[in-house]
């Protein structure tokens, strides 16, 4: 059985000589763990580190590597770092537009009280207003409500057998 990505000597933007990489991926070279040179080569969160940012710059390469998590093969963007521009400086105005938009998220519809967390984006609804509202048979605040019982022994069967 042949690799996915085999070893490839091949030229690169980042260097006048040839270099190992897995091939290509969408006409650019592709690297994997440990392979990219990290002097030069820099993923979007990385270059944030540094206090960069891609400045418009296209990737000069692709480097890849296996999630466990997802169970997929997932592709980074890698960039120069030497043609990173700086970050731009929070502005007053910009810190206030990111406060109002979090604060958005954890502002509930029905009631308008601004809570700690931000609120689930299906509803946007705190758990009090829920309750209130009446909650679907199968909802996880059942299990924190005190009082009668909503759905009987067979109720809960079913619920289980579904």
């Amino acid at each position: 059985m042949a690799r996915r990505y085999p070893w490839v000597l091949a030229p690169v933007p980042w260097s006048n000589e040839l270099e190992f990489t897995r091939g290509r991926w969408h006409g650019k070279p592709l690297l994997s763990h440990n392979t990219a040179p990290r002097n030069l080569l820099a993923t979007r969160r990385q270059l944030r580190a540094l206090g960069k940012r891609p400045g418009g710059q296209d990737p000069v390469a692709f480097l890849y590597f296996r999630c466990r998590k997802a169970a997929k093969i997932v592709h980074a963007n890698l960039y120069l770092i030497a043609d990173a521009k700086p970050v731009r400086p929070m502005t007053p105005a910009r810190a206030a537009a990111l406060a109002k938009a979090m604060a958005a998220r954890r502002t509930c519809r029905e009631c308008g009280e601004t809570g700690w967390a931000e609120l689930p984006r299906a509803h946007r609804t705190c758990e009090a207003c829920l309750y209130r509202a009446g909650l679907a048979p199968d909802s996880y605040l059942h299990d924190y409500l005190i009082g009668e019982p909503t759905l009987d022994a067979a109720g809960h069967a079913a619920l289980a057998a579904s």
